[in-house]
Parts: structure tokens; C-alpha cells; sequence
């Protein structure tokens, strides 16, 4: 493997700490040299130190510094080898047009996953498909969109060539079984992630409100809850990796109810934990999550779901066995399928081959 110097840009649109904003910062760190990282957002908010730590970082959000942007990695594809690896950003395609002509850059794009009902940023790339010469994807079924996108807009089958499947990974850290017995006796079910329409955390809430289960929220900008759920304990406006898990170990239930995904990294953190999960059958969840095994996949439709995870819940609430099998299952699962360091090797061979 090649360690000679290559000069890194990424283009990404956020700097706060979500799930793809975790993927993202993992790739950074899997890197030799620090990269050059522009943020295509209008957000405000100050940019995370673990990115800052980890990168040079620029928000690029008026069209004069979008413009910068475009001008400098152009620039510096004439003096340097470039890799330039973009993941649900305009700016990024915009640019990989221009760059193509440069025999020294290497195009990579990442889609955690499609968009649907309406198609974003993989309808975006398709003009540009022939010119991007890796497409990482995080499982087989996005792939199978990406084919059923291509076949309907007339592209060629032989670039699914380009695509890599690498599944995302997390720190695998310590343990204790007794930890299980608290929660059992603690029980309360939690929502990670953050307010938005396809996460749909109004069903948690309805959720709550059939069960009286104790509830945990953390994530940011759940005012609109608060009046209604005063009694919920939320946690926000923290993007410290050591204090969120601690705080997520404290969770016993984990409730994803949203209507996409790709494979949310929420789930893998918490069967790391041993926590087990109610998610909706989106994505390839349903390859991680196996129903009485180490949580429970519902339909995707509210109403159902909210009535199948009552039942899951009421079940759960009056049997410990039971909920010990699926805590100490979804450990043993993590431990053995979700460890970063086949990540990190992935990324490296991806950025240094």
C-alpha cells in the first residue's frame, strides 16, 4: 500500500455531530495527513473541535467562497495529486467536472442512502457518473437502487463496477452484564438522532404516551416536544463522544422509527452497549436486527408500528429473561460484526491503493 503524499479535499454539508457527520469524521481519521474539508452549509453554529482536530476546515456557504473553493483544489490539481471525496454535497459535483481533466484527481463519493420518496443527491451525480471513479456505499441495498436508478435513466450496468460496498464501524469499548440488570429495573425508552421529517420522532413520542414508559431523548431542537413531554429527559447541544455514551447507556430500549435509512449508526451504538431495538424496516436494518434475537423489526406505516412496539414494549416491561437474551445478543453482535477496524483498513486501501 502506497503511503506517498496526496492531497486530500472532502466536501460535506454539515459540521455538526450526527450519524453521517460520525462516518464522515471516522474516514478523516483513517488518513495519513490531515485533509482539506469544506462544509457546504449556511448553518452558523462553530465547527466541531473533532473535526478541527482532525482536519482543515472551511464553511464555504455564499457563492463567492464556493467559488474560492472551486478555484483553489483546481489550482491545486495542477502542482499536486488530488483525491477529492465528496458525500450528499451540490458543491462536490459541481466541481468534479471541472477536475476530471486533471489525469493527477481521484473521485470518490459516499451515499449512506437514497432519499426517497423524492430522489436527492443520487439524482444530483448522474450527469457525472462516468467521471467518478469510486462510489462507496454502506450496503448492498443501496447498490440495488443505484442499479434500478441507472436502468431507468438509460446508464451503463458496467460502471457498477466503480461501486464498493463498506459497512460503517464503531469503537468497540468495555462491558458489564450488571449493567443490564439497572436498566431492566430502570426502564426507559429512548430516541438518538435528531428532529427531522424522515426520523420522525413524533411516533416516540405517541409511543410514550400508549406505553407511560420512562423516555430519554437525545439529540437537538426538540422544543416543539417539550411543552407536551416536560417529564422526557433531554440531552442536547453536546457533540462530546464520551459524555453522549454515557448518557445513551442509560437507555434500555432503543426506538428507531424512522422512514428511510441506510444503516443508522444509532443502532450500532446501541447494541454495542448491549441496548436492545424497535426499528422500523427500512434500509438493511433488517440484516442486523433480527426479531427475539437482539430486538424487533416493525412495519413502517405509523399506526402499525406504534401498535407493534406497544406490544414489543408491554412484552419486554414483564419478562427479564427475555430482555437480558436480546441485550447480551445484540453485545455479542456488535462485538463480532461492527468493529471499526475493518473500516478504518477499508478507507485506507480506498484513499491509498
Amino acid at each position: 500500500m502506497s503511503k506517498r503524499f496526496k492531497l486530500i479535499f472532502f466536501f460535506i454539508p454539515y459540521h455538526h455531530i450526527g450519524g453521517a457527520e460520525r462516518v464522515h469524521l471516522n474516514i478523516i481519521k483513517t488518513l495519513h495527513n490531515k485533509p482539506i474539508v469544506f462544509f457546504n452549509s449556511a448553518k452558523k453554529e462553530s465547527i466541531s473541535s473533532e473535526f478541527r482536530n482532525h482536519a482543515y476546515c472551511f464553511k464555504v456557504s455564499s457563492r463567492r467562497q464556493k467559488k474560492m473553493a472551486v478555484n483553489f483544489v483546481r489550482i491545486s490539481s495542477v502542482f499536486f495529486e488530488l483525491i477529492v471525496f465528496g458525500s450528499n454535497s451540490n458543491l462536490f459535483y459541481k466541481l468534479v467536472s471541472k477536475l476530471k481533466l486533471k489525469l493527477k484527481v481521484k473521485i470518490i463519493d459516499l451515499t449512506h442512502a437514497f432519499s426517497f420518496p423524492e430522489l436527492g443527491m443520487e439524482q444530483t451525480s448522474l450527469p457525472f457518473v462516468d467521471l467518478i471513479d469510486r462510489r462507496i456505499v454502506i450496503n448492498t441495498k443501496t447498490k440495488e437502487d443505484y442499479k434500478k436508478l441507472y436502468l431507468k435513466h438509460n446508464i451503463s450496468l458496467e460502471l457498477l463496477d466503480r461501486f464498493i460496498i463498506i459497512p460503517n464501524g464503531i469503537i468497540i469499548g468495555g462491558f458489564d452484564e450488571k449493567e443490564i440488570d439497572v436498566r431492566f429495573k430502570n426502564f426507559t425508552i429512548g430516541f438518538v438522532g435528531r428532529n427531522s421529517k424522515e426520523k420522525r420522532p413524533e411516533i416516540f413520542f405517541d409511543i410514550l404516551k400508549e406505553t407511560g414508559c420512562k423516555g430519554k431523548v437525545i439529540g437537538d431542537h426538540f422544543d416543539n416536544f417539550k411543552t407536551s413531554f416536560s417529564d422526557i429527559e433531554y440531552f442536547e447541544n453536546c457533540n462530546n463522544p464520551k459524555q453522549v455514551r454515557e448518557h445513551f447507556s442509560r437507555i434500555s430500549l432503543l426506538i428507531v422509527s424512522s422512514s428511510r435509512e441506510g444503516f443508522p449508526l444509532v443502532i450500532m451504538e446501541a447494541m454495542e452497549l448491549g441496548i436492545p431495538v424497535i426499528a422500523t424496516d427500512v434500509g438493511s436494518i433488517s440484516d442486523h436486527v433480527k426479531n427475539n434475537f437482539n430486538g424487533f423489526i416493525g412495519p413502517i406505516k405509523t399506526e402499525l408500528f406504534i401498535i407493534f412496539s406497544k406490544h414489543c414494549i408491554n412484552n419486554l416491561i414483564g419478562d427479564y429473561k427475555l430482555y437480558k437474551s436480546l441485550a447480551v445478543n445484540a453485545r455479542n453482535y456488535a462485538e463480532a460484526n461492527f468493529d471499526i477496524e475493518k473500516f478504518n483498513s477499508n478507507y485506507r486501501e480506498l484513499f491509498y491503493e
